[in-house]
């Protein structure tokens, strides 16, 4: 069997570690972008009222979540191209996804950042792991 810490060590994390950030950065303006644009807005700050409804706020955060899974495949992909991507690669990008997202989560606040559609919850987990498995598909077996 091979070491398991030895297939950590050796993933692409010069391209892994830039994706994540940037992933989490996109998905903080964005929030950031909607929060003072409906504030400033009437029509924008009534939609923004309907789609973050009870029932409807799941639907919309999980799909906002997909897509910026999505988003974070082809990043690496086009952007910041690493060594074959396998789905511990895909894995590891979940991570740095993640560990974006908390630092963005916790300095947000001090950096004027609102989260709106992508908040650190359950939701945006499960959202952004079907993001990037579904787009990262062809890479499962490899």
């Amino acid at each position: 069997m091979s070491n398991p810490w030895q297939q950590f060590k050796a993933l692409p994390w010069r391209s892994l570690v830039p994706t994540g950030l940037l992933i989490a950065l996109i998905a903080a303006l964005f929030d950031t972008g909607l929060y003072y644009i409906a504030a400033t807005i009437t029509a924008v700050r009534e939609a923004l009222i309907l789609l973050l409804r009870s029932p409807l706020v799941l639907l919309v955060r999980l799909g906002l979540s997909i897509g910026l899974g999505m988003v974070a495949v082809i990043c690496l992909e086009v952007w910041f191209n690493p060594a074959p991507i396998s789905s511990g690669t895909l894995w590891a990008l979940f991570l740095c996804v993640l560990m974006g997202s908390v630092f963005f989560s916790f300095f947000g606040g001090t950096l004027g950042l609102r989260p709106l559609f992508f908040p650190l919850t359950d939701v945006f987990l499960i959202g952004t792991a079907v993001g990037i498995f579904w787009q990262g598909r062809r890479y499962w077996r490899y």
